[in-house]
């Protein structure tokens, strides 16, 4: 059974590159994970809302297929990939837990929609044929 990370912070849709607030010596953008839509596909209607693409704290993109909240039974069968639990509060994307698809039971719809109701996830975002190098990445990236 895996143990799904929780995160310690939120963030907001857009911030300000010129932030003159710091955390820990970073602006609040640089310390705010960086999540964004494609913009390849910012005008097809049918593709804009099936992709997103995170960073990680190496810098390196992480493009994702987005499955919506009751779309578990997609998202239970990957065994190969990481797998993010996304909240969305308004226009916010707000990642809420990481973890390698492998780390958990093939096809446990159940316990996904059990995940997806506690943390309030409305999307499921699965890089495919991840590593567990990608989820420290990610993992670093979004949830620290």
């Amino acid at each position: 059974m895996y143990q799904p990370r929780y995160p310690s912070f939120s963030i907001a849709r857009s911030v300000s590159r010129s932030a003159s607030s710091s955390v820990l010596g970073q602006t609040l953008e640089e310390s705010a994970p960086r999540g964004q839509a494609l913009l390849s596909l910012a005008e097809t209607d049918s593709l804009r809302s099936r992709f997103f693409s995170w960073r990680g704290a190496s810098g390196r993109r992480y493009v994702c297929s987005v499955f919506q909240s009751g779309e578990e039974s997609f998202v239970a069968d990957v065994t190969n990939g990481v797998v993010i639990g996304v909240a969305r509060e308004g226009a916010a994307t707000r990642p809420v837990c990481v973890f390698l698809a492998q780390e958990r039971s093939y096809g446990d719809r159940r316990g996904l929609r059990e995940i997806a109701r506690e943390l309030g996830v409305a999307e499921w975002h699965v890089h495919f044929c991840a590593d567990a190098a990608s989820l420290r990445d990610l993992s670093a990236s979004l949830l620290n």
